[in-house]
């Protein structure tokens, strides 16, 4: 952790204002990176704070739990540059799991030491979220592993970063004959150059960027519309098996392999620039001088950390920011249990678990970080709002991240329409047992008697949200409207509920670690921090979750009932 902060002061964060401000240019068909994005990139790469410490199978892979929190530090430095690290690891994962040998020999190495790029190329112009309607096509060739593609792809994160050779596009196509919907998707390695066997860079392959997106945030990050096949001469090496005979390929699937990471890892980055811009409004809370204490006459001016309404604030969003890391890094560590626990049933069961986590990470993360950095940018008062701090810049640069690997309702509805579920509601059930089990095991924790009730009560309105679902499923006919249009709620619930159950946790771990510290030292600070964490947000947030279950449950139909029309201004 030394290292890493290190490298994220004085490589990666230098980059990252100069880089919000020049952003990625777009010019006579060539991208040009911002500055110091291609040094940094390759610093990052080439030193073990990239891919190759990130990459499943691989000797130099670490922990997903390790590896996080290292690159939170260099994440909440510059997001814009630890996304081409991501995407480049994600389309690695995927050549290395479902690739050849041939595949992975050809391109691994150059992916892993910054030499090349990777991107996840889903999204055309008239699909987005409805994957399953995609339109690029997939054209068998003489050589049976290899597809002529042709289609337009836009939204493509580092679609064209210009700070690479060679850009790998991990394609999802639909090859001739391919069945309709989701199923007859197959996934292709489409190389901006195509790569001879022997790993040397050919033609190019018939990839152009057509333009780079002017967006809200990510300046620096280039995102792009790729045209593919214009000239009929752009190939893909198809990954996994051939349709078959019903046209079935295994594309998407193959690509959801890597979802519940990426979702959750989607969550973590929101979660990793609330944090930042937390820290900056917590040191400017004790330099900025301001105001007089609360009903003190004639006394000296204060910082204003010593005014009540930005303790608590601050306090807010250390809760948020603390509780919210604490359930990615479980959902963290559920992958690394499915990863590599030798115990297959129990590596199963806590692949459910993080499936379970994954919707709530990505979704109440990416939300929640919006809140939290715009408190932040309120203490700071009006230079928050100028571009003298960053704390405005990480508001632009973080709301994409309710969008991105899927808008919000999206995994709402995954969690209500898939999660409680999943395996009859065994899947669902085993979630709600861990947080059952942590209640009923410290239900007498002394000085914690009032919080261990209330997340009892939590955990009731868990049980009260689910068996009102079940009661809206087993008469779809009068409530389908209900499941979709109440599965944020739903989802609001279960992670608030979650956090307070981790921020408990926490609290009585750091009261134990408080016995023989003396109270005047840096780690008792700590330990008391952590409680005073855990007491706010059980009295302050979770109380939320008791209102949205009695919503729920109240069924009420206005926004169904009211008409399209009322809703459109004309």
């Amino acid at each position: 952790m030394n290292e890493v902060y290190k490298v994220a002061r004085q490589i990666v964060n230098p980059i990252n204002a100069p880089g919000d401000k020049t952003g990625a240019k777009f010019e006579n068909g060539v991208v040009t990176p911002a500055p110091g994005f291609k040094e940094a990139y390759r610093f990052l790469q080439q030193n073990g704070w990239g891919s190759s410490s990130e990459c499943i199978g691989i000797d130099s892979g670490m922990p997903l739990i390790l590896f996080k929190v290292a690159s939170e530090v260099n994440q909440a430095a510059c997001p814009a540059l630890t996304s081409y690290v991501k995407l480049t690891t994600g389309a690695a994962n995927l050549i290395i799991r479902f690739g050849t040998d041939q595949d992975r020999a050809m391109f691994l190495q150059k992916m892993l030491d910054s030499e090349w790029q990777g991107t996840m190329c889903l999204t055309e112009p008239n699909f987005g979220s409805d994957v399953g309607d995609i339109t690029m096509k997939a054209s068998p060739t003489d050589d049976p592993s290899i597809y002529r593609i042709k289609g337009t792809k836009m939204f493509i994160t580092g679609g064209d970063g210009g700070h690479c050779e060679n850009t790998i596009h991990m394609v999802l196509a639909r090859p001739e004959g391919g069945a309709p919907g989701s199923p007859g998707i197959g996934l292709y390695i489409v190389p901006k150059i195509w790569v001879n066997e022997d790993g040397t860079l050919g033609k190019p392959n018939d990839v152009r960027t057509a333009r780079l997106e002017h967006k809200m945030g990510l300046h620096a990050q280039a995102t792009a519309l790729l045209n593919f096949g214009d000239e009929d001469e752009c190939y893909g090496i198809r990954l996994g098996p051939p349709p078959d005979d019903r046209g079935y390929s295994q594309g998407l699937a193959m690509m959801f392999h890597m979802m519940n990471e990426s979702r959750i890892a989607t969550g973590h980055n929101a979660n990793t620039q609330a944090a930042a811009a937390y820290y900056f409004a917590s040191q400017f809370a004790t330099e900025r001088i301001q105001g007089r204490p609360f009903g003190i006459k004639n006394a000296e001016r204060v910082p204003i950390i010593k005014h009540e309404d930005v303790r608590r604030m601050l306090l807010d969003m250390k809760a948020h920011v603390e509780g919210i890391r604490a359930m990615v890094f479980k959902a963290f560590y559920y992958l690394d249990i499915q990863a590599n626990s030798s115990d297959r049933a129990r590596a199963g069961k806590f692949g459910e678990l993080a499936e379970i986590l994954t919707p709530m990470v990505k979704c109440y993360g990416s939300e929640t970080c919006l809140g939290i950095i715009s408190q932040a940018i309120q203490i700071l008062g009006g230079v928050g709002y100028t571009q003298e701090y960053p704390v405005e810049q990480y508001l632009r640069d973080s709301k994409i991240l309710s969008i991105w690997e899927g808008t919000s309702f999206i995994h709402g509805n995954d969690l209500v329409g898939r999660k409680m579920r999943m395996k009859e509601g065994s899947s669902f059930a085993n979630w709600m047992a861990t947080i059952k089990e942590f209640i009923d095991a410290n239900r007498n924790a002394p000085g914690f008697e009032k919080e261990i009730s209330d997340l009892a009560r939590g955990y009731q309105c868990l049980e009260e949200v689910k068996a009102t679902y079940d009661s809206w499923y087993n008469n779809i006919g009068q409530k389908r409207s209900l499941i979709p249009l109440n599965a944020l709620k739903a989802l609001f619930v279960c992670s608030q509920v979650q956090v307070a159950e981790c921020l408990m946790e926490q609290a009585l771990i750091a009261k134990n670690k408080l016995t023989g510290i003396p109270s005047d030292s840096v780690e008792a600070t700590f330990y008391i921090g952590k409680i005073a964490c855990a007491r706010y947000y059980v009295n302050n947030v979770l109380p939320q979750a008791f209102l949205t279950t009695e919503m729920i449950k109240n069924e009420g139909d206005t926004v169904i009932t009211c008409p399209e029309e009322a809703l459109v201004v004309r």
